[in-house]
């Protein structure tokens, strides 16, 4: 997972033509596509990330990245990130990005960082990660922006999210949906997720004409919502978030006393 963000990097070094790259999951789609990615581009920055909306991650698996060496920089340091630690990252690159951070946006808060490390080098379930991720996010606060260098988008303002949260359902608001893995299609599991589509058959000749394009969006009615039903609905997940966030602190708390 961790050599995506090398390839990334090398592929926006040889296509030096590009401004921006977008970087997305292999399970992630556009479920609209009266959006363009453009309406998240901060020219100020060279990284824009975002704040998964059910938990305290920095999302991993999609960013935007300015065609500049501080991003081929970044994307390199996080590529070889798992050579360099003294244990096994559990969480693989989603885990990693969060120290990342660390080192290349706080790098004199060395104690800080070392003790976080301490909690991840003991993670044995996604349960403990989600205390290494808080104990990072506590320490980064809340910030969201460092100029000429990176953002972070807050929960629920970026150009993607999880299909599960809403159970697929969706409205004007939503561009990109995360997690339509065949694996969990119809699932009664973690992330498991009904199809808001009549088909899954696109006909990539039609999105060679603007006027053709759309016509491979064939939608479910009953998934169509307005934008105030599924903001509200990923309003009370980052109200529960928020709350095992500070569960969270506390835990992190009574091992520092320790």
């Amino acid at each position: 997972m961790f050599a995506r963000h090398c390839v990334t990097a090398e592929i926006m070094k040889e296509a030096n033509d590009i401004q921006w790259f977008l970087f997305i999951d292999a399970d992630m789609g556009v479920i609209n596509p009266n959006h363009l990615i453009e309406e998240w581009i901060d020219n100020s920055v060279n990284i824009i990330l975002y704040n998964r909306i059910f938990n305290h991650e920095v999302m991993a698996g999609s960013y935007l990245a300015k065609n500049t060496p501080y991003s081929q920089k970044f994307l390199r340091f996080w590529a070889n990130y798992e050579l360099q630690l003294r244990f096994p990252a559990f969480g693989s690159d989603n885990g990693a990005i969060h120290n990342v951070l660390l080192e290349l946006i706080f790098p004199k808060k060395v104690s800080e960082r070392e003790f976080c490390e301490s909690i991840w080098m003991e993670v044995k379930n996604f349960d403990d990660l989600n205390l290494y991720v808080a104990c990072v996010r506590n320490i980064i606060d809340e910030a969201t922006i460092w100029p000429n260098q990176l953002r972070i988008l807050p929960k629920g303002e970026a150009w993607a999210r999880d299909t599960w949260i809403t159970d697929s359902m969706w409205s004007e608001r939503d561009f990109i949906l995360h997690g339509w893995q065949k694996r969990r299609i119809n699932r009664i599991a973690f992330a498991g997720w009904p199809s808001p589509f009549v088909s899954h058959n696109f006909n990539l000749s039609l999105c060679t004409n603007f006027d053709t394009v759309s016509s491979n969006w064939q939608y479910k009615d009953t998934f169509i919502r307005s934008n105030f039903e599924v903001e509200r609905w990923l309003n009370k997940t980052i109200i529960a978030s928020s709350r095992d966030f500070e569960k969270h602190l506390k835990l992190l708390t009574s091992r520092q006393r320790l």
